[in-house]
C-alpha cells in the first residue's frame, strides 16, 4: 500500500485524511523518503542516556510517550529498555447508567464548536463535514486516568477508554488526544493534552490549553477535541 506525508510530516496510508493527525492530505503529497534514524538529544545534565519509554524506546518529551501513550508518571520509565509485549487493553467503558454522585462525561457532536473551527482554520477544515447523526454517549469516569483519542487501525497499543474512531469519525482527533485525570478527594476531574496535533480547548475558547499541563475542570465544563467533538464533564 502506498503512503503519503501530510503537511505536519506524518506518514499516512490513507490519501484523503492523515491517519495520524486527521488533517486533509494535500494534492501531490509524496511518499516518505527513507533516511537515517534520529539521534536522541542529550539530557539537560549532559547525559546521553535520556529517559525513554519502556515499551518502545522512544525518548521522553512529556508525561505521555508520543508513540504508544505510555504514562511516565503512573507507570514510570527506564533509561535502558528491553523489548516488551504491549500492555493489556484497558477495560471496556460501557454506556450503563451511572449511580448518584458519579462523575461522568457526555460525548456529543457540537455544531457551535464545529463552526468556530471552520471559521478559525479556513477552507482545509471545511472538507470535514458535520455528521448528520451522532448519538450522544454518557460514560462514567473511573480509574486513575481516562484517555481520549482514536484507536490505531494497525498497531499493538491499547485503544483509548473514550474511543472517537467512529462512526462517524472525527478526523481531527489524534490517537492520544487528551487525558482526563481525577483530582484528590473526589473533587472532580482535570484534563491534560499530551501533545495532540490540533489542540484541546475548553468552553469555546479561541486558544487551546497548554500542552502537557493539568487543567482543572468545573462541573459542566465542555472539552473540545478534533473538528466537532465535545465532551461535557459533570457530576450526576
Amino acid at each position: 500500500m502506498s503512503a503519503v506525508v501530510c503537511r505536519h510530516g506524518h506518514t499516512s496510508t490513507t490519501t484523503d485524511f492523515c491517519d495520524e493527525c486527521g488533517v486533509p492530505i494535500e494534492a501531490g503529497a509524496a511518499a516518505p523518503v527513507p533516511g537515517p534514524d534520529p539521534v536522541p538529544a542529550p539530557t539537560a545534565d549532559g547525559n546521553d542516556a535520556a529517559e525513554v519509554c519502556p515499551l518502545c524506546g522512544t525518548p521522553r518529551t512529556g508525561r505521555f510517550c508520543e508513540e504508544d501513550g505510555h504514562d511516565f508518571v503512573l507507570q514510570g520509565g527506564t533509561a535502558a529498555p528491553t523489548p516488551a509485549p504491549a500492555p493489556a487493553a484497558p477495560p471496556a467503558v460501557t454506556n450503563a447508567p451511572a449511580a448518584e454522585g458519579t462523575w461522568l462525561v457526555t460525548v456529543e457532536a457540537d455544531r457551535r464548536y464545529y463552526e468556530s473551527v471552520v471559521a478559525r482554520e479556513g477552507p482545509d477544515i471545511a472538507a470535514v463535514t458535520f455528521p448528520n447523526y451522532y448519538p450522544a454517549a454518557e460514560i462514567p469516569l473511573v480509574g486513575a486516568e481516562v484517555r481520549i483519542g482514536r484507536r490505531r487501525v494497525n498497531g499493538s497499543t491499547p485503544p483509548p477508554q473514550i474511543d472517537l474512531a467512529g462512526p462517524p469519525l472525527d478526523p481531527g482527533v489524534s490517537h492520544l488526544h487528551a487525558v482526563l485525570l481525577p483530582r484528590p478527594d473526589d473533587d472532580g476531574w482535570s484534563v491534560l493534552d499530551p501533545g495532540s496535533t490540533n489542540g484541546t480547548t475548553i468552553n469555546y475558547a479561541d486558544d487551546p490549553i497548554a500542552l502537557d499541563t493539568v487543567v482543572p475542570l468545573r462541573p459542566g465544563d465542555r472539552v473540545h477535541v478534533g473538528a466537532f467533538t465535545t465532551l461535557v464533564v459533570d457530576r450526576r
